[in-house]
């Protein structure tokens, strides 16, 4: 349940006070200001009190004047810190935000707490994936306040994830590869062919594993360019269930293929749209058992075609609230970019709107609308 005291903004001319309370206690400025951690004070409406000259060197802040009375998610560009006017604090994203979590903690229990908090960023038409870990001591002065310090783990959590790629998805892919290899001398010739077929795609399974995570390196550093073609509906679709089909996560599930956009044709970058509608799949096929169905569908709007993909789960609200997070996944620690690169390549670099619908009613789907030509085409 929010805190409305922590909703409502302090008077500035309280936080002020505040300031100078903190900052006349010497040895409390002395040590602060020593350290090389971002580290600032909160007062009980979780607005910046005090900061050391670490946060204003690490965040380009000219004068600590101009982070008085601000909560964190402004100091970050927070997306959702924007999207209403009680700011940081106070969207209902903000419910599953790890820094909120923390100060609400810190203040219930009144002990330190740490945990990771995942933020989009944007500025000047740049939009970022942060990885913090936050930490809230309270401490008392003449009122309580948080004592707050703020780590940046982002390439910990690039690194982790990089690990993960290559020591997992594509070891286990690769185990499979052996494994059917060493087989291939005790079959018949009618069921050696088909084993060389599902080799074959394992094989390039690994491929696309290896250039999907070269492909998000240059995408999230802005390098990545991309090359539009005309592209035909029908053709496409065809492609991307031969893609999938020998795919660990299609064993003994079915892919529906409805086209609404027959003799359609697109200009899009196809290696690019082909790995956000394959990860659309790959993500739909693991949420369901064995023996059930997707379907994947493409709509002709006139200027745009939606693609999407349809499965019967419902995911929770709170799952629904993060999913297009960097770092955020279903699957557990270290798992899944899949929804954050559909949105970063479909949204970015192929100009589309990459969204989903998820009822308990209705089901899931994600899709991603794209133009019939890219703007400057």
């Amino acid at each position: 349940m929010k805190n409305n005291n922590r909703v409502v903004r302090e008077p500035f001319e309280e936080i002020l006070k505040s300031k100078v309370e903190i900052a006349g206690i010497q040895y409390i400025k002395d040590i602060l200001s020593s350290l090389s951690s971002v580290i600032c004070i909160l007062n009980d409406r979780n607005e910046v009190v005090f900061s050391n000259d670490a946060m204003l060197e690490k965040y380009n802040i000219d004068l600590e004047e101009h982070v008085l009375g601000v909560r964190p998610g402004d100091i970050f560009n927070c997306v959702n810190a924007k999207s209403e006017t009680g700011g940081c604090g106070t969207t209902e994203k903000c419910e599953y935000c790890g820094a909120k979590t923390a100060f609400d903690q810190a203040w219930k229990r009144s002990e330190k707490v740490v945990r990771e908090c995942r933020i989009t960023s944007q500025k000047d038409n740049e939009t970022l994936q942060l990885d913090l870990q936050v930490t809230a001591t309270p401490i008392l002065f003449e009122k309580k306040y948080l004592i707050v310090s703020i780590e940046d783990i982002t390439e910990r959590k690039r690194k982790a994830l990089l690990e993960r790629i290559f020591f997992h998805d594509v070891l286990n892919i690769a185990g499979g590869l052996s494994g059917i290899l060493e087989l291939l001398p005790e079959l018949s010739d009618d069921k050696r062919a088909k084993f060389l077929e599902i080799a074959s795609s394992l094989t390039q399974q690994i491929i696309d594993e290896i250039q999907g995570q070269q492909q998000m390196m240059k995408a999230e550093l802005g390098e990545l360019q991309p090359h539009f073609v005309p592209l035909k509906i029908d053709q496409l679709l065809s492609k991307l269930t031969d893609q999938v089909r020998f795919h660990v996560v299609a064993q003994e599930k079915q892919t529906e293929v409805v086209n609404e956009a027959v003799d359609k044709e697109i200009i899009t970058d196809r290696t690019l749209l082909t790995r956000v509608l394959v990860n659309m799949i790959k993500n739909a096929m693991e949420a369901i058992p064995s023996g059930h169905r997707i379907v994947l569908k493409a709509k002709d709007y006139g200027d745009y075609v939606r693609f999407s993909v349809f499965n019967n789960t419902y995911m929770e609200r709170d799952v629904q609230m993060q999913i297009f997070q960097r770092s955020y996944s279903t699957k557990g620690q270290n798992r899944g970019v899949g929804t954050y690169s559909m949105k970063l390549l479909g949204e970015r670099y192929l100009q589309g709107t990459v969204g989903f619908t998820s009822t308990e009613k209705q089901g899931t789907v994600f899709y991603i609308d794209l133009p019939v030509s890219p703007e400057g085409f």
